[in-house]
């Protein structure tokens, strides 16, 4: 005999445990009732039992794009990382092409947020780089420009 592995149901609420036995109720009347008052019944009974239907567990919140870059840990953090790369090369350059032409600094995440959420404010996620390396980049690419450029 194979063994089964025991699977541990949720106990319904009292709720809805009550609604089933309702509809059980309504299940034997329904025999006795004519067709176009079942229908009712039944419309009834749904729209009774919506509010206690089983519902996915809610996706954590996280915070909208405009939020993220807007808080005080996203800018301390790009201002730390902006600094550590000033220091490395005495400028701030960009990790991609190295140049030192541009007046705007994008401070990118390797792994993009929309896919790592939980590497949104970690250091070793972040490099700089100039606008058009990435824009170029965007979120198909997963490279690390500053392995390559430390060497």
């Amino acid at each position: 005999m194979a063994s089964r592995k025991a699977v541990r149901r949720r106990r319904l609420p009292f709720e809805l445990r009550l609604l089933g036995w309702l509809v059980k109720l309504a299940w034997k009347l329904a025999a006795r009732l004519p067709r176009w008052l079942l229908g009712v019944v039944g419309t009834v009974l749904w729209l009774v039992a919506w509010p206690f239907r089983w519902r996915a567990d809610a996706a954590p919140a996280c915070l909208s794009a405009d939020a993220f870059y807007r808080s005080y840990r996203w800018r301390s953090l790009r201002i730390d990382v902006l600094e550590s790369n000033r220091e490395r090369y005495g400028a701030v350059r960009c990790e991609c092409c190295l140049s030192g032409e541009t007046e705007r600094w994008h401070v990118d995440h390797i792994c993009p947020r929309s896919t790592h959420p939980e590497l949104a404010l970690e250091p070793s996620n972040l490099q700089v780089l100039c606008a058009d390396c990435n824009l170029g980049k965007g979120t198909r690419y997963l490279t690390d420009w500053r392995c390559e450029n430390e060497a």
